[in-house]
C-alpha cells in the first residue's frame, strides 16, 4: 500500500501508518503521531488511564480534531 498524500502529490512512497479517524494509508513524512487518554467508565464517573494511547493522524484529520479539542501541547510528526 501507498502513502495516499504523496500519490496525490504524483509521487509513490510506501505507506507505514494508517489514519486512525479516516483510514487513509500515510508514510512517515505525512502522518503525525500523537498521544490521547485512554478513558473508561468507572460505576457513577470516568477514570482515566495512567499510559497515553498512541494515535496516527493525517493532515485532514489532525486540522480537524485541533479545530475542536486544542491542545497546548503540538503533535508530534514523524520524520523518516
Amino acid at each position: 500500500m501507498n502513502c495516499y498524500e504523496c500519490r496525490s502529490g504524483g509521487h509513490t512512497r510506501p505507506a507505514v501508518a494508517v489514519c486512525h479517524e479516516c483510514g487513509v494509508a500515510l508514510c512517515g513524512r505525512h502522518m503525525y503521531l500523537d498521544t490521547q487518554e485512554v478513558r473508561g467508565e468507572a460505576g457513577l464517573g470516568k477514570t482515566t488511564g495512567d499510559v497515553p494511547a498512541r494515535s496516527v493522524l493525517c493532515s485532514v484529520c489532525r486540522h480537524a480534531e485541533r479545530s475542536v479539542w486544542p491542545t497546548s501541547a503540538p503533535a508530534q510528526q514523524s520524520a523518516t
